[in-house]
């Protein structure tokens, strides 16, 4: 467990260290924080592999491998975006600070392997749990745009419209997340909808993000005032995905805090 320590630590360290060249804004260290975000990720990658393999299950069921995934696909949506799109790049500095915050948290939590029950031996768990990483990959380099925005470092006048796709992109992520764990409640527990806190606070995200895009048709809310308010629904995608159980008992924390 030791190795697994210093690798997990070495890829925070690589992310974290891509922030800091990115945070220059100097065009000559660009090109080396993303060549570190890369290498990170692969290792990443590999990690991920290996303790697959070695524990013979997909390993997105205990709160350790679900933070290890977020940060994964966090890297990989910020790295295939900024590559078509470089204006895009200091998006990076919340993307990748993001990513290695979470795999530094994700170490304090148990890394033994939690065998899978009935309920979870079944591919809509994959689908379901793999949704939420990407709406949250998708949601944090929104959110990165909006900050980057904000802040004067991404300036072009592009970048309202990128802005509010990326955002569509985490609604329609998130949507698909919500609909497909539907569908597994309906499979594992016999009802599709039962208003568990970690389901209310799901739905209350995905109505969030739905009133943030349709402010934007509005002209008066298509600047950086848009951008403004567009980072609550990412605030409460946070919350609801890491916060919530914390403070609140759900039917889901059986499997996350293992």
């Amino acid at each position: 467990m030791t190795a697994v320590v210093l690798v997990q630590g070495g890829i925070a360290a690589l992310y974290l260290a891509a922030v800091i060249l990115l945070w220059s804004r100097q065009d000559r260290l660009a090109r080396p924080a993303i060549a570190l975000a890369a290498l990170g990720f692969a290792i990443h990658f590999g990690l991920l592999a290996w303790r697959w393999h070695d524990i013979g299950q997909i390993p997105i069921v205990t709160r350790y491998e679900d933070l290890t995934v977020d940060s994964l696909m966090i890297v990989g949506i910020y790295l295939a975006v900024q590559w078509r799109l470089p204006e895009l790049r200091q998006a990076g500095l919340l993307a990748l600070s993001m990513a290695g915050l979470g795999l530094t948290w994700a170490l304090f939590h148990n890394r033994d392997v939690f065998p899978m029950g009935p309920a979870l031996r079944t591919n809509w768990l994959i689908i379901h749990a793999q949704l939420n990483s990407l709406a949250i990959g998708a949601g944090t380099l929104a959110a990165g745009v909006h900050l980057a925005w904000l802040a004067g470092r991404i300036d072009n006048p592009d970048t309202p419209a990128l802005a509010g796709r990326l955002a569509a992109w985490a609604f329609l992520l998130w949507a698909a997340m919500v609909a497909a764990g539907s569908y597994w409640a309906s499979l594992a527990w016999g009802r599709y909808w039962g208003w568990d806190p970690i389901e209310s606070w799901s739905f209350a995200t995905l109505m969030a993000y739905a009133f943030v895009l349709h402010l934007r048709q509005r002209p008066a809310w298509r600047g950086k005032r848009w951008a403004e308010v567009a980072l609550f629904p990412y605030a409460m995608m946070l919350f609801t995905t890491y916060g919530l159980l914390l403070v609140r008992r759900s039917i889901h924390g059986q499997y996350l805090f293992q």
